[in-house]
């Protein structure tokens, strides 16, 4: 298999985070939603999200992403993918290593993609990590 092998993105902001608490709770996807523009903040995440980065979704929300980045993150390849989200991509991928709350890293397989409303306008951008941990073969 390659690596993180496929994972279906969400297209709208109800997919990727349901107001249905349990429903959000049972994805065994690790979701986190961000803005589309300014500091990219996060409006929201699951339980998946919480339990392989450790922090919160209360502690996140309105934050960036940068409490998941530290020496080793790939941020070339994070500003390529958003990049190519913005040129019009509907799925991006990138390999990077991410920080937990509590400072442990993690080699994240990164898949991100637009959200978009009933008029196919861009809201958000959603993100899927994937912990690939200690894998060697791609």
């Amino acid at each position: 298999a390659t690596a993180g092998s496929h994972v279906s993105l969400p297209k709208t902001l109800k997919e990727a985070l349901p107001d249905d608490i349990e429903i959000r709770s049972k994805d065994e996807r690790a979701i986190m939603v961000t803005e589309v523009g300014g500091r990219f903040d996060i409006i929201g995440c699951n339980k998946a999200w919480e339990n392989l980065c450790g922090y919160a979704e209360c502690e996140v929300v309105g934050k960036n992403s940068t409490a998941l980045q530290g020496p080793e993150t790939n941020y070339d390849g994070l500003r390529e993918a958003v990049a190519r989200l913005f040129e019009g991509e509907d799925e991006v991928k990138v390999i990077t290593t991410n920080y937990r709350k509590d400072g442990s890293k993690f080699k994240n397989f990164l898949t991100m993609g637009p959200l978009r409303d009933e008029n196919g306008k861009l809201t958000h951008f959603v993100a899927i990590l994937n912990n690939i941990g200690a894998r060697t073969s791609w």
